[in-house]
């Protein structure tokens, strides 16, 4: 594998099962190249470019191709072949909708505050994000990123709820990932990650709920400047 595939890492992020190493490797891989705008929505991801870019395998690069059109990162329409998913207006605006009124129900059930315990889980979350983003590589700041979200929402203490959120969150990677290089973004997204906790800590339903959703909708109005906006 080469050198940007070296932090598959965090299988856990996913929804589902472990994946192979491979193909997590692949990706990982992925997911950089749209974090870095080398693979912009409705590329085609031709199975042979990307065994040569990855040093991967057919039947891994498949597998891969497989997982994201599961999570809803890749599409296939008919006689196209894989490409990453591209979003209209309408569309983004639907799937926003729906990740706000999942995450205002999270934040409702939350018990406030949490017990220490949990509390301290979420710290360590938001730490490790903080400390991915120092180092600059893009695949952990958005593997701990995911990370810190998981830990946040499951304090719902709704299974259902908490895995629609990460599902959601994969459908909506086509769109936020090209926020995930923007430094502007990522200082802010930890200034904010770090006053959820606060007001967690101080039992502050209504500003966590504030922040919660304009925490998320700031990806969406990146996109839109970017792919939407003529």
């Amino acid at each position: 594998m080469s050198k940007k595939q070296d932090s598959a890492g965090d299988i856990g992020v996913f929804p589902g099962s472990a994946l192979p190493e491979a193909v997590a490797a692949v990706i990982a891989a992925i997911e950089t190249d749209i974090i870095r705008s080398r693979i912009l929505p409705r590329n085609r991801l031709i199975e042979d470019h990307l065994m040569e870019d990855y040093q991967a395998k057919r039947h891994v690069v498949r597998a891969a191709l497989v997982e994201l059109q599961r999570l809803g990162v890749v599409v296939k329409p008919p006689h196209l072949g894989a490409q990453i998913r591209r979003f209209d207006e309408a569309t983004l605006g639907a799937l926003y909708h729906m990740r706000s009124v999942l995450h205002q129900a999270a934040v409702d059930l939350m018990p406030m505050p949490p017990a220490p315990p949990r509390l301290q889980a979420l710290e360590a979350a938001r730490d490790a994000h903080a400390a991915a983003v120092l180092t600059g590589d893009l695949i952990a700041i958005h593997r701990t990123n995911m990370a810190f979200h998981r830990v946040l929402y499951g304090l719902c203490d709704n299974p259902y709820l908490a895995e629609s959120i990460r599902l959601h969150d994969w459908l909506s990677f086509p769109a936020r990932a090209y926020g995930i290089a923007d430094a502007g973004a990522l200082a802010q997204a930890c200034e904010e990650h770090a006053a959820m906790v606060e007001s967690l800590r101080r039992g502050d339903r209504p500003t966590l709920g504030a922040l919660a959703l304009e925490h998320m909708d700031r990806a969406r109005r990146l996109y839109v400047g970017k792919f939407l906006t003529r």
